[in-house]
């Protein structure tokens, strides 16, 4: 199974095959399931468990396709909606302009974060399912950015995070949206560039 996916499905129709097994087969039989989804590799005790197992493994590898074939489709939906132009998303403020209304637009751009996009593009960068992000953490985002860190900072800190050895192996379970709003996991894990400040994926974070 892919390393994201913690859930499997088992269709009803397999009852046919399991009431032809005795008790302990069909304990041997969901056993043996569940060390196929997990990666260990089992091989099949007995020819019968076998026999019942092989059209389940191929139901769980259609899935499994199934799955990759969304997941792909979806990062490839946030890479679109990253990919915007900045044009399109970020207000324009005149460079001559020195009053009160430019500086209340330049605080917009600076300081603002489209807090969906951000949850989307954490989403599918670890495979999670966050639905909201709280007025607390977003209050720490703000404070990460008027301290002088920038929003390139927070994607770098966050793409870097998925090629962590530490955070694989975590299958990402600290990779939440409060973590990325904190000085040290920025501090920590943004060292490496990905993203600059000419890059159009930063063009969604800020708020139209």
């Amino acid at each position: 199974m892919a390393k994201e996916k913690d859930s499997f499905l088992l269709y009803c129709d397999i009852i046919h095959t399991v009431e032809k097994l005795d008790d302990v087969q069909a304990g041997k039989l969901f056993k043996h399931i569940l060390k196929y989804v997990n990666d260990q590799s089992p091989t099949p005790e007995n020819p019968l468990v076998e026999i019942a197992f092989e059209p389940i493994r191929q139901s769980l590898k259609r899935d499994l396709i199934k799955y990759e074939t969304i997941r792909e489709r979806n990062s490839e939906n946030a890479k679109k909606r990253w990919n915007a132009t900045a044009s399109d998303r970020i207000p324009k403020v005149p460079n001559n302009t020195k009053n009160a209304d430019s500086d209340s637009v330049s605080d917009n751009d600076i300081y603002n974060i489209d807090y969906q996009a951000l949850l989307d593009f954490v989403n599918n960068t670890f495979g999670r399912k966050f639905q909201v992000v709280t007025d607390k953490v977003k209050r720490a985002y703000k404070k990460l950015l008027k301290d002088g860190y920038k929003k390139e900072d927070i994607l770098n800190a966050i793409r870097n995070c998925k090629d962590n050895d530490y955070h694989k192996q975590n299958n990402y379970q600290y990779c939440t949206p409060e973590f990325f709003s904190r000085a040290e996991t920025i501090d920590k894990y943004a060292d490496r560039t990905i993203v600059t400040e000419s890059d159009g994926i930063l063009a969604h974070l800020n708020k139209h």
